[in-house]
């Protein structure tokens, strides 16, 4: 397991160049990615894959699935909704985009509708999703410790408090983003996910108990 923040469902393979097509600023679109709190060079590998694939499959689809896989959470609705319909006219394209085998494309698009954190190798690695926090010194969001946890109302969203700090975490299996809230967040009942604290780390993990 990481002991670093991150998620542990592997990123695709970098292409050796990114693809050129009318219409699609890729720059831009890698920006709006970073501002969004994604990793540039997981999209541009994303987007590439898909486009390997299936050239003549929906760019503007290609790059809104591969923003989510690069981990901006932002774009996880519009992502689903558009590989709902290029699962079925180009499925080995929205397959390579996620950097998924084409045989798991159904079991993940059926499990993501109510699982945001399944993952074909979710139960090999027991449940565990991924890394959040770190120490600021280290270059990482947190001063101290997470002492306390709780589970909010919103789907795979937690709080966390670290010193008289209290954060939100957002979180699926492809991204996660942590902002601090001004006062203590309201717990509610939470799903199979939840963050595991260790004595004296910075570092949480999103687990989820049913490592299925």
């Amino acid at each position: 397991m990481i002991k670093r923040p991150g998620h542990l469902a592997a990123a695709p393979t970098a292409p050796a160049s990114s693809p050129q097509l009318e219409g699609i600023d890729l720059d831009l679109a890698g920006r709006n990615v970073v501002s969004a709190g994604g990793d540039p060079r997981v999209f541009a590998a994303s987007f590439a894959a898909g486009v390997a694939e299936a050239p003549e499959a929906d760019a503007v689809a290609l790059a809104g699935i591969a923003a989510w896989r690069a981990g901006a959470l932002a774009f996880r609705d519009d992502a689903l909704r558009r590989l709902d319909g290029l699962s079925q006219t180009h499925p080995d394209a929205a397959a390579a985009a996620l950097g998924l085998d084409r045989a798991d494309l159904d079991a993940f698009l059926e499990a993501q509708r109510g699982d945001r954190f399944w993952w074909p190798g979710r139960a090999a690695s027991r449940g565990y999703v991924c890394a959040v926090g770190g120490f600021v010194g280290l270059g990482g969001v947190w001063i101290a410790p997470p002492a306390e946890s709780v589970s909010l109302a919103d789907p795979g969203a937690f709080g966390i408090r670290t010193g008289e700090q209290w954060w939100r975490l957002d979180a699926d299996v492809w991204g996660s983003r942590l902002r601090l809230l001004d006062e203590t967040p309201e717990a509610a009942r939470g799903g199979s996910a939840s963050v595991v604290r260790f004595p004296d780390s910075y570092v949480a993990w999103v687990h989820v108990g049913d490592a299925a």
